[in-house]
Protein backbone atom coordinates (compact mmCIF):
# COMPACT_ATOMS: atom_id res chain seq x y z
CA UNK A 1 0.00 0.00 0.00
CA UNK A 2 2.95 2.28 0.67
CA UNK A 3 4.11 1.86 -2.74
CA UNK A 4 0.90 2.66 -4.43
CA UNK A 5 0.73 6.26 -2.23
CA UNK A 6 4.15 6.84 -2.11
CA UNK A 7 3.08 6.90 -6.22
CA UNK A 8 0.00 8.81 -5.73
CA UNK A 9 3.04 11.76 -3.90
CA UNK A 10 5.00 11.71 -6.42
CA UNK A 11 2.26 12.64 -9.33
CA UNK A 12 1.11 15.46 -7.19
CA UNK A 13 4.63 16.60 -6.63
CA UNK A 14 5.18 16.13 -10.65
CA UNK A 15 1.74 18.09 -11.93
CA UNK A 16 1.44 20.35 -9.30
CA UNK A 17 3.98 21.38 -6.60
CA UNK A 18 7.03 20.91 -9.22
CA UNK A 19 6.69 24.16 -10.50
CA UNK A 20 6.69 25.82 -7.54
CA UNK A 21 9.92 24.72 -6.59
CA UNK A 22 14.09 26.05 -6.66
CA UNK A 23 15.02 22.66 -8.34
CA UNK A 24 18.25 24.23 -10.50
CA UNK A 25 20.77 22.66 -8.10
CA UNK A 26 18.79 19.17 -7.63
CA UNK A 27 20.73 16.56 -9.11
CA UNK A 28 18.56 13.95 -8.54
CA UNK A 29 14.68 12.42 -7.97
CA UNK A 30 15.37 12.34 -4.41
CA UNK A 31 15.97 16.47 -4.48
CA UNK A 32 12.80 17.17 -6.02
CA UNK A 33 10.31 14.88 -4.23
CA UNK A 34 12.11 15.71 -0.56
CA UNK A 35 11.18 19.27 -1.28
CA UNK A 36 7.88 18.48 -3.05
CA UNK A 37 7.79 16.70 0.38
CA UNK A 38 8.73 19.88 2.10
CA UNK A 39 6.12 22.17 0.05
CA UNK A 40 2.62 19.81 0.85
CA UNK A 41 4.22 19.42 4.41
CA UNK A 42 4.45 23.42 5.22
CA UNK A 43 0.87 24.37 2.82
CA UNK A 44 -0.52 21.64 5.04
CA UNK A 45 0.43 23.48 8.72
CA UNK A 46 0.33 26.94 7.72
CA UNK A 47 -2.49 26.61 4.88
CA UNK A 48 -0.61 28.64 2.70
CA UNK A 49 -1.04 27.45 -0.94
CA UNK A 50 2.20 26.47 -2.83
CA UNK A 51 2.84 29.71 -4.14
CA UNK A 52 3.47 30.88 -1.05
CA UNK A 53 5.59 28.42 1.10
CA UNK A 54 7.73 28.25 -2.23
CA UNK A 55 10.30 30.51 -0.88
CA UNK A 56 10.38 29.09 2.40
CA UNK A 57 11.17 25.49 0.95
CA UNK A 58 15.36 25.82 1.93
CA UNK A 59 16.54 22.65 0.73
CA UNK A 60 20.48 22.48 -0.69
CA UNK A 61 23.71 22.69 0.35
CA UNK A 62 24.26 24.33 3.64
CA UNK A 63 20.55 23.83 5.07
CA UNK A 64 22.02 22.79 8.39
CA UNK A 65 19.53 20.55 8.42
CA UNK A 66 16.62 22.12 7.89
CA UNK A 67 14.65 21.65 4.41
CA UNK A 68 11.92 23.81 5.61
CA UNK A 69 10.44 26.96 7.40
CA UNK A 70 7.58 28.61 7.96
CA UNK A 71 6.07 31.34 10.33
CA UNK A 72 2.55 31.20 10.77
CA UNK A 73 1.36 34.19 12.24
CA UNK A 74 -2.08 33.87 13.30
CA UNK A 75 -1.55 30.70 15.48
CA UNK A 76 2.12 32.23 16.66
CA UNK A 77 4.47 28.73 15.51
CA UNK A 78 7.11 28.44 13.89
CA UNK A 79 7.31 25.31 12.00
CA UNK A 80 11.04 24.06 10.99
CA UNK A 81 10.74 20.86 8.57
CA UNK A 82 13.07 17.94 8.18
CA UNK A 83 11.75 16.13 5.28
CA UNK A 84 13.23 12.27 3.51
CA UNK A 85 11.93 10.65 0.24
CA UNK A 86 12.08 6.81 -0.08
CA UNK A 87 11.88 5.74 -3.30
CA UNK A 88 10.34 2.20 -1.93
CA UNK A 89 7.97 4.34 0.17
CA UNK A 90 9.40 2.60 3.19
CA UNK A 91 12.25 4.89 4.45
CA UNK A 92 11.96 7.72 7.43
CA UNK A 93 14.99 10.00 9.14
CA UNK A 94 17.86 8.60 10.37
CA UNK A 95 19.78 9.51 13.74
CA UNK A 96 22.41 11.65 11.77
CA UNK A 97 20.34 13.53 9.69
CA UNK A 98 18.14 14.49 12.65
CA UNK A 99 20.79 15.37 14.84
CA UNK A 100 22.19 17.79 12.38
CA UNK A 101 18.53 19.09 11.89
CA UNK A 102 18.38 19.84 15.36
CA UNK A 103 21.81 21.46 15.53
CA UNK A 104 20.30 23.67 12.51
CA UNK A 105 17.10 24.15 14.65
CA UNK A 106 19.46 25.96 17.31
CA UNK A 107 21.51 28.08 14.83
CA UNK A 108 18.04 29.08 13.36
CA UNK A 109 16.88 30.01 16.40
CA UNK A 110 19.76 32.07 17.60
CA UNK A 111 20.21 33.66 13.86
CA UNK A 112 23.22 32.17 13.47
CA UNK A 113 22.58 33.48 9.67
CA UNK A 114 26.29 32.71 8.42
CA UNK A 115 26.44 28.99 8.88
CA UNK A 116 22.63 29.12 6.22
CA UNK A 117 22.76 29.20 2.57
CA UNK A 118 21.52 32.17 0.56
CA UNK A 119 18.28 31.12 0.03
CA UNK A 120 17.36 31.98 4.05
CA UNK A 121 18.56 35.40 2.57
CA UNK A 122 14.96 36.29 1.56
CA UNK A 123 13.55 34.82 4.70
CA UNK A 124 15.45 36.11 7.05
CA UNK A 125 14.39 38.97 8.26
CA UNK A 126 10.74 37.28 8.56
CA UNK A 127 12.12 34.77 10.68
CA UNK A 128 13.54 37.01 12.64
CA UNK A 129 10.85 38.66 13.47
CA UNK A 130 9.26 35.68 13.86
CA UNK A 131 11.54 34.54 16.69
CA UNK A 132 10.97 37.81 18.59
CA UNK A 133 7.50 37.46 18.83
CA UNK A 134 8.25 34.34 20.89
CA UNK A 135 6.83 31.53 19.26
CA UNK A 136 5.50 27.84 19.58
CA UNK A 137 8.77 26.12 17.77
CA UNK A 138 7.32 22.82 15.98
CA UNK A 139 10.18 20.78 14.33
CA UNK A 140 8.62 18.48 12.16
CA UNK A 141 9.81 15.05 10.43
CA UNK A 142 8.36 14.44 6.79
CA UNK A 143 8.47 11.26 4.99
CA UNK A 144 6.51 9.62 2.44
CA UNK A 145 6.13 6.35 4.49
CA UNK A 146 3.63 4.55 7.10
CA UNK A 147 6.90 3.04 9.02
CA UNK A 148 7.22 5.18 12.42
CA UNK A 149 10.67 6.45 13.13
CA UNK A 150 13.33 4.62 14.97
CA UNK A 151 13.44 4.30 18.63
CA UNK A 152 16.78 5.60 18.48
CA UNK A 153 15.47 8.95 16.70
CA UNK A 154 12.42 8.80 19.63
CA UNK A 155 14.97 8.61 21.99
CA UNK A 156 16.92 12.16 20.45
CA UNK A 157 13.83 13.79 20.06
CA UNK A 158 12.70 13.24 23.58
CA UNK A 159 15.55 14.92 24.85
CA UNK A 160 15.51 17.54 22.59
CA UNK A 161 12.05 18.14 24.25
CA UNK A 162 13.25 17.48 27.83
CA UNK A 163 15.45 20.18 27.03
CA UNK A 164 13.39 23.23 26.06
CA UNK A 165 10.46 22.34 27.70
CA UNK A 166 9.14 22.58 31.27
CA UNK A 167 6.29 21.08 33.38
CA UNK A 168 4.73 24.92 33.08
CA UNK A 169 4.70 25.01 29.49
CA UNK A 170 5.30 23.26 26.31
CA UNK A 171 7.72 25.82 23.75
CA UNK A 172 8.77 23.24 21.76
CA UNK A 173 6.74 20.21 19.65
CA UNK A 174 7.48 17.39 17.33
CA UNK A 175 5.21 15.97 14.92
CA UNK A 176 5.36 13.32 12.23
CA UNK A 177 4.38 14.22 8.71
CA UNK A 178 4.00 10.29 7.27
CA UNK A 179 1.98 9.28 3.85
CA UNK A 180 -1.01 9.16 5.92
CA UNK A 181 -0.64 12.87 6.76
CA UNK A 182 0.88 13.87 3.05
CA UNK A 183 -2.41 11.93 1.08
CA UNK A 184 -4.62 13.74 3.41
CA UNK A 185 -2.96 17.25 2.96
CA UNK A 186 -3.29 16.19 -0.95
CA UNK A 187 -6.82 15.10 -0.79
CA UNK A 188 -7.92 18.57 0.72
CA UNK A 189 -5.96 20.79 -1.87
CA UNK A 190 -7.38 18.85 -4.16
CA UNK A 191 -10.81 19.44 -2.92
CA UNK A 192 -10.74 22.80 -2.58
CA UNK A 193 -10.59 22.96 1.45
CA UNK A 194 -13.87 21.93 2.26
CA UNK A 195 -14.02 19.96 5.56
CA UNK A 196 -16.40 17.07 4.71
CA UNK A 197 -17.01 14.63 8.14
CA UNK A 198 -19.53 12.30 10.22
CA UNK A 199 -21.24 12.84 13.18
CA UNK A 200 -21.64 10.92 15.26
CA UNK A 201 -24.63 11.95 18.12
CA UNK A 202 -25.71 10.80 21.61
CA UNK A 203 -28.81 12.08 22.81
CA UNK A 204 -29.51 14.60 20.14
CA UNK A 205 -32.18 16.89 18.87
CA UNK A 206 -32.81 18.83 15.48
CA UNK A 207 -34.70 22.19 14.47
CA UNK A 208 -36.45 21.97 11.69
CA UNK A 209 -37.36 25.78 11.18
CA UNK A 210 -36.57 28.13 9.93
CA UNK A 211 -33.63 26.41 8.89
CA UNK A 212 -32.40 22.92 9.50
CA UNK A 213 -30.04 22.36 12.63
CA UNK A 214 -28.88 19.16 14.72
CA UNK A 215 -27.15 19.03 18.34
CA UNK A 216 -26.59 16.81 20.78
CA UNK A 217 -22.96 14.83 22.33
CA UNK A 218 -19.84 14.00 20.56
CA UNK A 219 -17.01 11.95 21.48
CA UNK A 220 -14.36 13.90 21.91
CA UNK A 221 -12.19 11.49 20.28
CA UNK A 222 -13.91 12.23 16.88
CA UNK A 223 -13.90 16.08 17.54
CA UNK A 224 -10.17 15.24 17.56
CA UNK A 225 -9.79 13.46 14.58
CA UNK A 226 -11.48 16.15 12.53
CA UNK A 227 -8.74 18.02 13.83
CA UNK A 228 -6.15 16.00 12.71
CA UNK A 229 -7.65 15.34 9.65
CA UNK A 230 -8.56 19.37 8.57
CA UNK A 231 -6.94 21.58 11.28
CA UNK A 232 -7.21 24.91 9.89
CA UNK A 233 -9.93 24.01 7.26
CA UNK A 234 -12.16 23.48 10.35
CA UNK A 235 -11.87 27.17 11.62
CA UNK A 236 -11.61 28.91 8.00
CA UNK A 237 -15.26 30.66 9.08
CA UNK A 238 -14.40 31.46 12.61
CA UNK A 239 -12.76 35.02 13.68
CA UNK A 240 -10.18 33.16 14.99
CA UNK A 241 -8.23 30.46 14.94
CA UNK A 242 -6.95 28.24 17.88
CA UNK A 243 -4.69 30.74 19.48
CA UNK A 244 -1.34 29.90 20.59
CA UNK A 245 -0.42 28.36 24.27
CA UNK A 246 -2.72 30.36 26.65
CA UNK A 247 -3.94 29.48 30.79
CA UNK A 248 -7.75 29.03 28.74
CA UNK A 249 -6.01 25.62 26.49
CA UNK A 250 -4.22 24.58 29.61
CA UNK A 251 -7.51 24.09 31.62
CA UNK A 252 -9.57 22.79 28.79
CA UNK A 253 -6.39 19.82 28.14
CA UNK A 254 -6.37 19.58 32.06
CA UNK A 255 -9.68 18.95 32.33
CA UNK A 256 -9.92 16.40 29.41
CA UNK A 257 -7.11 14.65 30.71
CA UNK A 258 -7.69 14.37 34.35
CA UNK A 259 -11.80 14.41 34.47
CA UNK A 260 -12.97 13.46 31.16
CA UNK A 261 -16.22 12.36 32.47
CA UNK A 262 -16.76 15.81 33.83
CA UNK A 263 -15.96 17.67 30.70
CA UNK A 264 -19.44 17.78 29.10
CA UNK A 265 -20.83 19.80 32.40
CA UNK A 266 -18.26 22.22 31.96
CA UNK A 267 -17.45 23.51 28.83
CA UNK A 268 -19.85 25.97 26.89
CA UNK A 269 -19.35 23.22 23.70
CA UNK A 270 -19.28 24.02 19.99
CA UNK A 271 -21.00 25.80 16.93
CA UNK A 272 -20.47 24.91 13.50
CA UNK A 273 -22.37 25.61 10.27
CA UNK A 274 -22.01 23.33 7.18
CA UNK A 275 -22.83 23.13 3.95
CA UNK A 276 -25.57 20.44 4.15
CA UNK A 277 -26.71 17.85 7.35
CA UNK A 278 -27.54 14.71 5.71
CA UNK A 279 -28.71 11.70 8.04
CA UNK A 280 -27.20 8.40 7.19
CA UNK A 281 -29.61 5.46 7.12
CA UNK A 282 -28.90 3.12 9.59
CA UNK A 283 -31.65 1.42 11.02
CA UNK A 284 -32.32 2.95 14.43
CA UNK A 285 -35.78 4.66 13.38
CA UNK A 286 -36.27 7.94 14.88
CA UNK A 287 -34.39 6.99 18.51
CA UNK A 288 -32.92 9.52 20.06
CA UNK A 289 -30.56 7.76 21.87
CA UNK A 290 -27.46 8.10 18.42
CA UNK A 291 -27.80 8.36 15.43
CA UNK A 292 -25.36 9.69 12.76
CA UNK A 293 -25.19 12.29 9.84
CA UNK A 294 -22.55 13.11 6.70
CA UNK A 295 -22.05 16.89 7.06
CA UNK A 296 -20.46 18.09 3.95
CA UNK A 297 -17.85 20.73 4.79
CA UNK A 298 -18.44 21.76 8.08
CA UNK A 299 -17.05 24.67 9.69
CA UNK A 300 -16.18 25.46 13.58
CA UNK A 301 -17.20 29.12 14.42
CA UNK A 302 -17.16 29.31 17.85
CA UNK A 303 -15.41 26.47 19.91
CA UNK A 304 -12.15 26.83 18.06
CA UNK A 305 -9.80 27.03 21.41
CA UNK A 306 -12.15 24.08 22.51
CA UNK A 307 -11.62 21.94 19.57
CA UNK A 308 -7.72 22.95 19.08
CA UNK A 309 -7.47 21.71 23.26
CA UNK A 310 -9.34 18.50 22.45
CA UNK A 311 -6.82 17.99 19.43
CA UNK A 312 -3.61 18.49 21.58
CA UNK A 313 -5.10 16.16 24.91
CA UNK A 314 -5.76 13.64 22.41
CA UNK A 315 -2.28 13.55 20.96
CA UNK A 316 -1.04 13.04 24.60
CA UNK A 317 -3.81 11.16 26.70
CA UNK A 318 -6.27 9.48 24.04
CA UNK A 319 -7.35 6.59 26.09
CA UNK A 320 -8.73 9.54 28.55
CA UNK A 321 -10.37 11.79 26.11
CA UNK A 322 -12.30 9.14 24.60
CA UNK A 323 -14.35 8.85 27.87
CA UNK A 324 -15.04 12.44 26.98
CA UNK A 325 -18.24 14.10 25.62
CA UNK A 326 -19.02 17.80 24.25
CA UNK A 327 -21.96 19.72 23.20
CA UNK A 328 -22.08 20.62 19.26
CA UNK A 329 -24.80 22.46 17.35
CA UNK A 330 -24.27 21.92 13.81
CA UNK A 331 -26.39 24.34 11.33
CA UNK A 332 -27.26 23.93 7.86
CA UNK A 333 -26.80 26.28 5.37
CA UNK A 334 -28.57 24.34 2.77
CA UNK A 335 -32.09 26.33 3.33
CA UNK A 336 -31.17 29.31 5.08
CA UNK A 337 -30.45 32.56 4.58
CA UNK A 338 -27.83 33.92 2.11
CA UNK A 339 -26.15 36.08 5.10
CA UNK A 340 -26.68 33.23 7.76
CA UNK A 341 -23.14 32.52 8.05
CA UNK A 342 -22.10 35.72 8.40
CA UNK A 343 -24.74 36.23 11.21
CA UNK A 344 -23.93 32.83 13.29
CA UNK A 345 -20.54 33.80 13.09
CA UNK A 346 -20.85 37.27 14.50
CA UNK A 347 -23.38 36.21 17.58
CA UNK A 348 -21.45 33.30 18.71
CA UNK A 349 -18.12 35.31 18.93
CA UNK A 350 -19.61 38.68 20.25
CA UNK A 351 -21.27 37.34 23.68
CA UNK A 352 -20.10 39.07 26.95
CA UNK A 353 -18.00 36.02 28.55
CA UNK A 354 -16.61 35.76 31.77
CA UNK A 355 -12.65 36.86 32.01
CA UNK A 356 -10.77 35.19 35.07
CA UNK A 357 -10.06 38.70 35.97
CA UNK A 358 -13.64 39.83 36.43
CA UNK A 359 -13.23 38.08 39.74
CA UNK A 360 -11.13 39.93 41.24
CA UNK A 361 -14.12 42.80 41.47
CA UNK A 362 -15.18 40.07 44.61
CA UNK A 363 -12.00 40.30 46.32
CA UNK A 364 -11.68 42.68 49.54
CA UNK A 365 -7.63 42.19 48.96
CA UNK A 366 -8.85 44.59 45.52
CA UNK A 367 -11.02 46.86 47.05
CA UNK A 368 -8.89 48.02 49.71
CA UNK A 369 -6.00 48.57 47.49
CA UNK A 370 -8.75 50.77 45.86
CA UNK A 371 -9.56 52.37 48.54
CA UNK A 372 -6.01 53.09 49.28
CA UNK A 373 -4.84 54.05 46.10
CA UNK A 374 -8.00 56.72 46.31
CA UNK A 375 -7.26 58.30 49.39
CA UNK A 376 -3.82 59.42 47.95
CA UNK A 377 -5.73 60.78 44.66
CA UNK A 378 -4.89 57.84 42.58
CA UNK A 379 -6.87 55.94 40.12
CA UNK A 380 -7.25 52.14 40.44
CA UNK A 381 -9.24 49.75 37.63
CA UNK A 382 -9.57 46.18 38.58
CA UNK A 383 -13.34 45.88 37.61
CA UNK A 384 -14.26 45.39 33.83
CA UNK A 385 -14.85 48.08 31.83
CA UNK A 386 -12.68 50.82 33.68
CA UNK A 387 -10.49 52.81 32.28
CA UNK A 388 -7.67 54.90 33.21
CA UNK A 389 -8.53 58.78 33.19
CA UNK A 390 -4.67 60.31 33.37
CA UNK A 391 -1.98 57.58 33.19
CA UNK A 392 0.09 60.15 35.12
CA UNK A 393 -2.53 59.62 38.26
CA UNK A 394 -4.06 56.07 37.50
CA UNK A 395 -2.98 52.54 37.14
CA UNK A 396 -4.66 48.79 36.09
CA UNK A 397 -4.81 45.78 38.06
CA UNK A 398 -2.39 44.22 35.07
CA UNK A 399 -0.02 46.69 35.46
CA UNK A 400 0.28 46.39 39.40
CA UNK A 401 0.28 42.30 38.82
CA UNK A 402 3.46 43.24 36.21
CA UNK A 403 5.32 45.41 38.50
CA UNK A 404 4.87 43.43 41.74
CA UNK A 405 5.38 40.18 40.08
CA UNK A 406 8.68 41.46 38.13
CA UNK A 407 9.93 43.05 42.06
CA UNK A 408 9.41 39.43 43.84
CA UNK A 409 11.70 37.77 45.61
CA UNK A 410 10.67 34.70 44.08
CA UNK A 411 11.90 34.31 40.84
CA UNK A 412 8.47 31.85 39.96
CA UNK A 413 7.16 35.53 40.06
CA UNK A 414 9.51 36.97 37.26
CA UNK A 415 9.11 33.59 34.99
CA UNK A 416 5.47 33.85 34.83
CA UNK A 417 5.68 37.45 34.36
CA UNK A 418 7.13 35.63 30.73
CA UNK A 419 5.87 32.89 30.57
CA UNK A 420 2.16 33.95 30.68
CA UNK A 421 1.12 37.05 32.08
CA UNK A 422 -2.36 36.28 32.08
CA UNK A 423 -2.11 34.06 35.18
CA UNK A 424 -0.88 37.35 37.39
CA UNK A 425 -4.67 38.70 37.39
CA UNK A 426 -6.01 35.42 37.19
CA UNK A 427 -7.48 33.17 40.56
CA UNK A 428 -6.92 30.29 39.88
CA UNK A 429 -3.32 31.05 38.71
CA UNK A 430 -0.52 33.21 39.81
CA UNK A 431 -2.75 36.07 41.74
CA UNK A 432 -2.79 34.53 45.33
CA UNK A 433 1.20 34.71 45.56
CA UNK A 434 1.62 38.03 44.65
CA UNK A 435 -1.61 39.44 45.67
CA UNK A 436 -1.57 37.67 49.38
CA UNK A 437 -1.49 40.73 51.44
CA UNK A 438 -2.89 44.24 51.56
CA UNK A 439 -0.54 46.47 49.94
CA UNK A 440 0.86 50.30 51.00
CA UNK A 441 -0.37 52.26 48.31
CA UNK A 442 2.51 55.22 48.28
CA UNK A 443 5.14 52.29 48.14
CA UNK A 444 3.12 50.31 44.95
CA UNK A 445 2.62 53.60 43.55
CA UNK A 446 6.26 54.43 43.54
CA UNK A 447 6.85 51.02 42.57
CA UNK A 448 4.64 51.18 39.47
CA UNK A 449 6.78 54.59 38.48
CA UNK A 450 10.12 52.78 38.57
CA UNK A 451 8.69 49.48 37.08
CA UNK A 452 7.23 51.81 34.01
CA UNK A 453 10.61 53.91 33.99
CA UNK A 454 12.51 50.72 33.48
CA UNK A 455 10.09 49.13 31.22
CA UNK A 456 10.85 52.60 29.04
CA UNK A 457 13.79 52.21 29.08
CA UNK A 458 14.40 48.43 28.14
CA UNK A 459 12.12 48.31 25.43
CA UNK A 460 14.12 51.04 23.65
CA UNK A 461 17.31 49.91 24.44
CA UNK A 462 16.89 46.44 22.85
CA UNK A 463 15.36 48.49 19.58
CA UNK A 464 18.71 49.26 18.48
CA UNK A 465 19.80 45.53 18.67
CA UNK A 466 19.90 42.24 16.19
CA UNK A 467 20.65 39.10 16.36
CA UNK A 468 21.06 37.20 19.23
CA UNK A 469 21.93 40.18 20.84
CA UNK A 470 18.44 41.61 20.43
CA UNK A 471 16.92 38.13 21.54
CA UNK A 472 18.39 38.40 25.11
CA UNK A 473 17.07 41.77 25.35
CA UNK A 474 13.16 40.11 24.29
CA UNK A 475 13.25 36.70 25.37
CA UNK A 476 15.36 38.16 28.85
CA UNK A 477 13.24 41.49 28.94
CA UNK A 478 11.05 40.05 32.52
CA UNK A 479 14.92 39.09 34.33
CA UNK A 480 16.47 42.14 33.10
CA UNK A 481 13.69 44.85 34.55
CA UNK A 482 13.79 42.20 38.10
CA UNK A 483 16.97 43.52 38.55
CA UNK A 484 16.51 46.87 37.26
CA UNK A 485 13.70 47.30 39.53
CA UNK A 486 14.86 45.30 42.58
CA UNK A 487 18.59 47.66 42.78
CA UNK A 488 19.43 50.80 43.92
CA UNK A 489 20.21 53.90 41.92
CA UNK A 490 19.68 55.73 39.00
CA UNK A 491 18.09 54.14 36.05
CA UNK A 492 19.88 54.53 32.73
CA UNK A 493 20.56 52.99 29.45
CA UNK A 494 24.44 52.49 30.01
CA UNK A 495 23.04 50.53 33.35
CA UNK A 496 21.09 48.53 31.21
CA UNK A 497 23.56 47.92 28.74
CA UNK A 498 26.17 46.63 31.36
CA UNK A 499 23.58 44.29 32.84
CA UNK A 500 22.78 43.04 29.12
CA UNK A 501 26.66 42.11 28.56
CA UNK A 502 26.87 40.51 31.80
CA UNK A 503 23.75 38.38 30.87
CA UNK A 504 25.09 37.40 27.96
CA UNK A 505 28.47 36.39 29.63
CA UNK A 506 26.87 34.12 32.39
CA UNK A 507 24.28 32.73 30.13
CA UNK A 508 26.67 31.72 27.28
CA UNK A 509 28.98 30.21 30.87
CA UNK A 510 26.14 28.53 32.23
CA UNK A 511 24.55 27.15 29.17
CA UNK A 512 26.31 27.44 26.02
CA UNK A 513 26.63 30.06 23.05
CA UNK A 514 23.84 28.09 21.09
CA UNK A 515 20.74 27.59 23.59
CA UNK A 516 17.84 28.38 22.85
CA UNK A 517 16.70 31.83 25.26
CA UNK A 518 13.25 31.89 24.82
CA UNK A 519 13.34 28.72 27.06
CA UNK A 520 15.98 29.72 29.68
CA UNK A 521 13.92 33.11 30.79
CA UNK A 522 10.80 30.79 31.53
CA UNK A 523 12.64 28.68 33.31
CA UNK A 524 12.77 29.70 37.02
CA UNK A 525 15.90 27.43 38.33
CA UNK A 526 17.85 28.45 35.21
CA UNK A 527 16.96 32.22 36.25
CA UNK A 528 18.00 31.22 39.51
CA UNK A 529 21.04 29.76 38.60
CA UNK A 530 21.81 32.84 36.41
CA UNK A 531 20.64 35.29 38.77
CA UNK A 532 23.30 33.82 41.74
CA UNK A 533 26.12 33.80 39.61
CA UNK A 534 25.51 37.36 38.65
CA UNK A 535 25.41 38.68 41.95
CA UNK A 536 28.48 36.28 42.85
CA UNK A 537 30.60 37.82 39.83
CA UNK A 538 29.46 41.40 41.48
CA UNK A 539 30.62 40.47 44.66
CA UNK A 540 34.01 39.43 43.57
CA UNK A 541 34.00 42.93 41.55
CA UNK A 542 33.43 45.15 44.62
CA UNK A 543 35.88 43.30 46.54
CA UNK A 544 38.64 43.46 44.07
CA UNK A 545 37.54 47.01 43.61
CA UNK A 546 37.82 47.82 47.11
CA UNK A 547 41.20 45.89 47.37
CA UNK A 548 42.48 48.43 44.42
CA UNK A 549 40.44 51.21 46.10
CA UNK A 550 39.15 51.78 41.95
CA UNK A 551 35.55 51.62 43.01
CA UNK A 552 34.61 51.82 39.27
CA UNK A 553 34.48 48.32 39.14
CA UNK A 554 31.65 47.86 40.80
CA UNK A 555 30.06 49.07 37.86
CA UNK A 556 31.42 45.63 36.16
CA UNK A 557 28.19 43.98 36.08
CA UNK A 558 25.48 47.27 35.95
CA UNK A 559 24.11 45.93 38.99
CA UNK A 560 25.00 48.37 41.71
CA UNK A 561 25.81 52.57 41.35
Amino acid sequence: MSIILSTRVRNHIDSIVKEHLYLEDAADDSKKYSRGITAVCLAGLTGLPYSSVKDYVVDGSRDNGIDGVAYDAPKNKLYLVQAKWSNKGTGTIDTGDLRKFIAGVYDLLNENWEKFNARYGIIANKISDAIRNDPEIVVVAAFNSDNPISRECEDIISDFLAENNSDHQEIVTFRQFDLKRLIRTINSIKAGSKSDVELNLLHWGEQKEPYYAVYGKISCADVAEWHNTHENLLFSENIRNTLPESEINTQIEAALVNDPAEFWYLNNGITAIADEVVRKPIGLGDQKESALWKVSNLKIVNGAQTTGSIAKAYSKSPHAVRKAYVQIKVISLENAPIDIAKKVTTATNTQNRVDAKDFLALDPIQDGIAESFKQRGIQYCYRRGERVVDVAKGLEVQELAMALAVSSDHMSSVTVAKRNAGSLTDPNGHYAKIFDKPLDAELAWNLVLKFREVESLATEYMGKLKGREAQFAVHGNRFIEHLLVITSGRVSKEKIAKIHEALRRVVNELYGTDCYLAVVFKNTKKCEAIKARMLDLMKKSSHNASKNHDYSAQLSLGIEE
